[in-house]
């Protein structure tokens, strides 16, 4: 990589930054890949007509691309 020249990370939002010890979130494709593909088991949560569930599930990563199983 040249020098000035940064890794590919995702996005920063509103919705997806940490909000608590700042200095511990991190964006860049190398290190949300590693704690994604150190695990098999995540939750989902939605709200249905105002009522919220959370269901865990599988999930695994292609490249960028992130599913998860459901049933």
């Amino acid at each position: 990589m040249t020098e000035g020249a940064s890794a590919p990370s995702y996005p920063m939002s509103s919705r997806n930054r940490v909000k608590r010890r700042h200095d511990r979130g991190f964006y860049d494709h190398a290190t949300v890949h590693r704690i994604l593909d150190a695990s098999m088991l995540c939750h989902v949560s939605y709200v249905i007509d105002g009522q919220p569930y959370c269901t865990p599930t599988f999930f695994w990563r292609e490249g960028t691309r992130l599913y998860w199983h459901g049933s």
